[in-house]
């Protein structure tokens, strides 16, 4: 029994342990960018945000009880400190990465594209506002990323992919979607959601 609960505490030591570095390097990297910042906004909290927070302060004082109260095992006491900081510094730090447009890519709902990585773009209706993009494959083979855009930013977001096409920090199949006439032409008219079906042949 006892070795079963020390193989549990060691995988779940090793799983919070990837997932804080993970989480506080795309951080690390979003203060990094954050001078470059174009337009940007705040990224939406999930219904189970405030039941996280709850869980990491609980494992806070799991830990604290381990450690100076209880005679828990050493292991038990390193996965529980782990997960307290996860829920308590890791995860809610990756909601204060603004998601938006930035001096050399993009950064999508999940994670950041450079625009030299970006191979085709389009937007939807679902009926929110929402940029989706084929890119280069990362490491867990995934091919595209989106980025629900806030209605009222619509019209500065098309203008931003337009100012990127025009002095080539971003290349795209060569009209898509209107932003490289608009380019060329020198005027940006109103802007105005592109079809989605159209759109969705273009991904």
């Amino acid at each position: 029994m006892s070795s079963v609960l020390d193989l549990t505490f060691i995988g779940l030591a090793g799983l919070f342990t990837v997932w804080n570095v993970f989480f506080l390097a795309r951080y690390a990297r979003y203060r990094r960018l954050m001078p470059t910042a174009e337009l940007t906004w705040r990224a939406s909290r999930p219904w189970f945000y405030n039941m996280c927070i709850g869980i990491g302060f609980f494992m806070v004082s799991m830990t604290s009880l381990s450690l100076f109260v209880l005679d828990r095992p050493v292991l038990s006491i390193v996965a529980q400190g782990l997960m307290a900081i996860y829920y308590t510094i890791a995860f809610p730090l990756s909601f204060q990465i603004q998601r938006g447009f930035y001096k050399s890519g993009i950064w999508f709902d999940r994670s950041f594209v450079p625009y030299t990585k970006v191979r085709r773009l389009a937007w939807r209706e679902q009926p929110d506002v929402v940029l989706v993009v084929t890119k280069e494959a990362d490491l867990t083979g995934q091919d595209y990323a989106r980025l629900q855009v806030p209605r009222e930013r619509y019209g500065e977001a098309r203008g931003i992919l337009a100012s990127h096409i025009d002095d080539r920090s971003l290349s795209v199949e060569a009209g898509i979607l209107g932003l490289a006439e608009e380019t060329a032409g020198g005027a940006e008219e109103t802007p105005r959601l592109a079809d989605s079906d159209a759109a969705q042949d273009r991904v």
